[in-house]
C-alpha cells in the first residue's frame, strides 16, 4: 500500500497520567462514575487537589512533550523531567513544547506579558479566548484560569508539580501497570491494520466515528494509545506539515472501575438514549449531518446545550464527526452504533 503519510508511532504512561487527570475531574463527559472520580481525587490533600481542579479549567494533553520524554515515558519519566524544569518553565513548556509558527509565536507571547499582573480586563479575555477550544469549561471559566496561572506563573509550576507527584503516589503509580499491555497490544494492532488500511478509515475506526479531515493538509503523523481516552481521540496540529493524535485504546468490556460489572460501553449507551433530546438530535440526523448551531436552532438550545448532549452521543458511540480545519464539525448518525447498543444489552442478558 502506497504511503501517504510518514507515521511515528510512540507510547507511555505519560500519555495516560495526564488524560487520567482529565477524565477524574470531568467524569460526566468521558462516561466514569462521579462518586467513583470523587473517591480518587480525596486521596489528595486539599490543597493540592484544588491546584489539580484548577489545571483541568484550562490544561489540555500536552502531546508533544511527552512525546520527548525519554523512555519509557512513563509517569516518573514525566515528574523527572518536570522537576528538571524551572518552576516558571513549567506552563511554557506544556502548553507549547516544539511549536514554532506565528499564530503559536504570537500566543505565547500574550500568555507570557500576563505575568505580574493583577487584573484580568476585558481586552485580555477576549485575546485569551481567541484560543478557546476547551470542550468541558466554560469561557469565563477557562479565561479566568489562565489568567491566574500565567499571571502567578512560577508559583503555579511549584503547586502543579507538587499536586502532581501527589497524585500519582497516591493514585497514578497503582493504576500504570494495567495501562501499559493496553497500550502495547492496541499499538501493534493498528500497526498491523495501518499496512492494508487508508489511516483516516482506521483511525474513524478505532475512534469510533472521528473522521480528522485536517489530516489530508498533513505529511507527517505522530500516532500514541491512550487508555483513559477511549473511545475519544486527543490531536493536536504541530505545524503546517505534522500532527498528533492521541487514540483510544482501552479493550472493549474493560472498564476505568477495575472490577465494574456492567460493560460502560453498554451503560453509556443507554444513558445516551434515556434522553428525549438526544433521541430528537438522532432522529434529525436521519435527514443528514447537522453541526451543533444548525441543532441548536432546530432544537432551540443554546449551542453549548446542544454540544454536551453530542458528547454524550459521541461517548456513546451513537454518532460520527468530522473535525475540519476552518469548518464547524459537523454530526451524523451512526446506525451501527445503535445496532451494537442492542448486542450489548442481548449479551448482557443472554438467553438459555
Amino acid at each position: 500500500m502506497e504511503e501517504k503519510y510518514k507515521i511515528t508511532w510512540d507510547k507511555g504512561g505519560a500519555y495516560d497520567l495526564f488524560v487520567s487527570l482529565m477524565v477524574l475531574h470531568w467524569p460526566n463527559e468521558f462516561g466514569l462514575r462521579p462518586s467513583w472520580a470523587a473517591g480518587v481525587r480525596s486521596r489528595l490533600p486539599m490543597s493540592l487537589r484544588a491546584v489539580l481542579e484548577h489545571s483541568q479549567n484550562f490544561m489540555n494533553i500536552p502531546l508533544t512533550w511527552i512525546y520527548a520524554l525519554p523512555e519509557p515515558k512513563d509517569a516518573q519519566a514525566a515528574l523527572t523531567a518536570l522537576k528538571a524544569l524551572k518552576p516558571e518553565e513549567l506552563l511554557p513548556a506544556l502548553t507549547f513544547y516544539s511549536k514554532n509558527d506565528e499564530a503559536t509565536n504570537a500566543y505565547r507571547d500574550l500568555l507570557l506579558s500576563i505575568d505580574g499582573k493583577q487584573r484580568l480586563t476585558a481586552n485580555l479575555e477576549s485575546a485569551i479566548l481567541e484560543d478557546h477550544w476547551h470542550i468541558q469549561a466554560s469561557e469565563k471559566t477557562y479565561a479566568r484560569a489562565v489568567f491566574e496561572a500565567w499571571s502567578q506563573r512560577k508559583t503555579f509550576g511549584e503547586k502543579f508539580t507538587q499536586a502532581l507527584e501527589a497524585y500519582v503516589e497516591n493514585f497514578f503509580q497503582e493504576d500504570e501497570p494495567r495501562i501499559i499491555p493496553a497500550q502495547e497490544k492496541a499499538l501493534a494492532k493498528i500497526q498491523e491494520q495501518a499496512q492494508q488500511k487508508d489511516i483516516l478509515a482506521l483511525l474513524e475506526e478505532i475512534s469510533t466515528g472521528v473522521r480528522l479531515d485536517w489530516i489530508e493538509n498533513r505529511s507527517k503523523l505522530i500516532l500514541a494509545p491512550s487508555f483513559w481516552g477511549a473511545p475519544f481521540v486527543f490531536f493536536d496540529r504541530i505545524d503546517e506539515n505534522s500532527g498528533f493524535i492521541l487514540f483510544g485504546a482501552r479493550p472493549k468490556g474493560t472498564t476505568l472501575v477495575p472490577g465494574e460489572l456492567i460493560p460502560e460501553e453498554l451503560l453509556n449507551s443507554l444513558k445516551a438514549l434515556a434522553n428525549s433530546t438526544r433521541l430528537k438530535i438522532l432522529r434529525y440526523m436521519l435527514e443528514g449531518p447537522c453541526t451543533p448551531s444548525e441543532l441548536a436552532r432546530i432544537l432551540r438550545l443554546r449551542p453549548p446545550t446542544v454540544i454536551h448532549h453530542l458528547q454524550n452521543l459521541r461517548l456513546a458511540g451513537l454518532v460520527r464527526v468530522t473535525v475540519s480545519p476552518k469548518a464547524e464539525r459537523r454530526y451524523e448518525l451512526r446506525r451501527d452504533g445503535i445496532e451494537t447498543t442492542i448486542q450489548d444489552l442481548q449479551a448482557f442478558f443472554p438467553g438459555e
